[in-house]
């Protein structure tokens, strides 16, 4: 019998295969305790109980008769928000790659710049990168799925047939926890990315049922799944009230690779219920993991988390012992034998005179042992051992901690143990980004609007479709200068640039102070260096070029020889003669153009040539000196003339040029 490849499967096998692997997945992550892990860091990193309240904002009552009272002390999630902000603080700089040198690739990249920064920030992408921050920080893991929604942006025309309107399509971005990313378990060749995933998130079914109208009677007969097993917010304490509208949705993606050539992109609700299949038409699977350290030979993400959980739980059950014994012995209880003849009236109150045969005696419960304490502190320190995030990062630094430098020197401990987290959310930036390029490449083909900053920081509106795209490769994710990031640090760059003359105007001081933003200072020798490549690119395809008079000409006389300063490039005579003829074009701008003009842009003109016959001329549009010929006072002299001496002076004062020793005749 043939056997194929379960990625390869008709649309009428598939469901039932990918709905198996679903129901094997959930199978083995209750069988090897990964459920639970996830479920107990879910619990602690939000305070929530078995009945998903929230047990950090108040003391509740436990045990079989409510005898104990149960504290929660969140260390868990106070170390692990430190570790977020420590790789989430510095806004991350994003950049794009050219796909080749040429100057329209290049300047294709700076506007790729702009786009990416657009969606990161004004559309506010970059919040599910914050997202991706926590969720690998408390699972171990977390996944971004993106895609093109045709019926998103801009409206571009109006379909008469269906009654709505056509629009331009955008890109979105989805976050999935690792428990709704069903994928293989056994994974050991150390690829950040596995071939397939299938994401299950939940939809509603009346949507749903618009969009595949064709299935909707089945749709809107589907029921909101309950099981606390694999549902994870419901077995980690979200609230159990079901929203009857909304239902479990599977999308699966297979990468394109030798076993599956095309891909292979599906939607399903169960076995039965396919609502497509079709080839993958992005060019990679749009699963993109965030995991800082994987569990060798499986495809799971480890935490500094899950070292912290057993913590959490010990201090948790520390606090409530020494909260239990207090709240139930902190009023004295007395002890008197009997026949004491004592009552408790006698014994309220204060100034009693008391009348026993003994006396009574105070028995004292609340006191807790010092080594409950002891261990309280230990366990608070191994907390912030395990994570990295010492006493200094949380703001309370040991006492024996006094100098600055020594402050700064734990604290950067905090922010080392963290780079390797810092390096994933780098890696994930760079892969999203890319990706968005990627889907508008290829399917914005009507033009959509972008407010992209321009010259000095503007924002303006700028229409652009895939195509003006094409030559950006990949997006590249750059962490912000630390010294940028403060007034103090701002204004040190901005002394040093103007102690460099870089900055000229007062303005530009004002901004680097504001924000750091270095990018306006360059924006315009960049341009111009652009222009200059621009033009050699032309010259080398026989295209036509002019000069103009407010060019930096020495700029590109110096740019333009470098198109012809290696061999190979000289042994072709038309090329040579195209840039010999438009350097002379630019140095006879500056033969020609307005003095004033040149002052102003800080270039120097040069004199033009004499007329055929003329004498050469010399200084100060003198004619040329003759031979013998000794200089007037005031003038500099020619090389190889002796300075004149004073009036009345021998020839060998000082200021006169000396008489050196001639070689003998030959």
């Amino acid at each position: 019998m043939e056997q194929t490849y379960f990625a390869n499967l008709s649309i009428e096998e598939i469901g039932g295969e990918l709905d198996s692997r679903v129901s094997e997945y959930y199978e083995q992550i209750r069988l090897n305790g990964r459920l639970r892990l996830w479920s107990r860091c879910h619990k602690h990193y939000y305070s929530l109980n078995k009945a998903g309240l929230h047990d950090a904002s108040s003391i509740h009552r436990g045990g079989e008769q409510g005898e104990l009272s149960i504290m929660r002390a969140a260390h868990f999630r106070n170390l692990l928000q430190h570790l977020i902000v420590l790789i989430t603080q510095q806004r991350p700089t994003l950049d794009t790659r050219a796909r080749d040198t040429s100057t329209k690739a290049r300047m294709q990249a700076i506007f790729g710049k702009n786009v990416i920064e657009y969606y990161f920030r004004v559309k506010r992408e970059e919040t599910k990168m914050h997202d991706a921050a926590e969720g690998m920080v408390v699972y171990g893991e977390y996944y971004l799925e993106l895609g093109w929604d045709k019926n998103a942006g801009t409206e571009v025309a109006a379909d008469l047939d269906l009654g709505k309107a056509v629009r331009g399509g955008d890109v979105w971005v989805r976050g999935y926890e690792p428990i709704n990313v069903i994928r293989p378990i056994r994974h050991t060749n150390g690829e950040r990315r596995l071939p397939w995933y299938i994401l299950k998130s939940y939809e509603n079914k009346w949507e749903l049922a618009a969009e595949f109208p064709e299935r909707a009677e089945e749709i809107i007969g589907m029921s909101p799944e309950t099981s606390d097993e694999t549902n994870f917010y419901y077995s980690t304490g979200m609230s159990t009230d079901v929203d009857e509208d909304r239902i479990p949705v599977f999308t699966f993606y297979h990468e394109k690779t030798g076993a599956c050539p095309t891909g292979r992109h599906a939607k399903f609700l169960n076995s039965d219920i396919v609502l497509f299949s079709n080839p993958l038409r992005a060019r990679e699977v749009p699963v993109y993991p965030f995991i800082p350290s994987r569990q060798h030979g499986t495809s799971f993400g480890y935490s500094p988390s899950f070292d912290l959980v057993v913590v959490q739980e010990a201090i948790d059950l520390l606090y409530s012992t020494v909260l239990s014994n207090q709240a139930a012995f902190g009023v004295q209880n007395i002890w008197a034998p009997p026949g004491s003849n004592l009552n408790p009236v006698q014994l309220g109150g204060g100034l009693n005179l008391l009348e026993s045969t003994q006396k009574p005696e105070a028995i004292n419960l609340t006191q807790t042992p010092a080594e409950i304490f002891k261990f309280m502190q230990g366990l608070e320190t191994l907390g912030e051992t395990l994570s990295g995030v010492n006493s200094v990062a949380r703001g309370q630094p040991e006492a024996s901690l006094k100098s600055g430098s020594a402050l700064a020197m734990v604290a950067s401990q905090a922010v080392q143990f963290a780079n390797g987290l810092q390096a994933t959310m780098t890696m994930g930036i760079e892969d999203v980004g890319t990706a968005i390029i990627n889907f508008i490449q290829d399917n914005a083909k009507v033009e959509r609007i972008a407010a992209i900053t321009g010259k000095n920081g503007r924002s303006v509106n700028k229409a652009y479709t895939g195509k003006d795209l094409e030559g950006v490769q990949r997006v590249i994710c750059d962490q912000t200068n630390p010294m940028a990031r403060t007034v103090s640090g701002r204004m040190q760059m901005a002394t040093d640039l103007i102690q460099s003359q870089t900055l000229k105007d007062p303005r530009q001081y004002i901004q680097v102070v504001e924000t750091g933003n270095l990018e306006p200072l360059i924006e315009d020798d960049r341009d111009r260096q652009n222009g200059i490549e621009a033009e050699n690119e032309a010259l080398r395809d026989g295209r036509p070029v002019r000069a103009i008079a407010i060019d930096n000409h020495k700029d590109h006389i110096d740019g333009h020889a470098a198109l012809v300063s290696t061999p190979e490039d000289r042994e072709d005579p038309e090329l040579v003669q195209r840039v010999l003829d438009h350097i002379a074009e630019h140095v006879n701008a500056l033969r020609t153009t307005d003095p004033a003009l040149l002052s102003i842009l800080g270039q120097q003109g040069i004199a033009p040539p004499p007329p055929p016959g003329a004498p050469t001329p010399g200084p100060q549009g003198q004619g040329a000196p003759q031979p013998n010929a000794k200089p007037q006072p005031g003038e500099r002299p020619q090389p190889g003339e002796q300075m004149p001496a004073p009036p009345g002076a021998p020839e060998n004062v000082a200021g006169a040029m000396p008489k050196l020793p001639q070689p003998p005749a030959a």
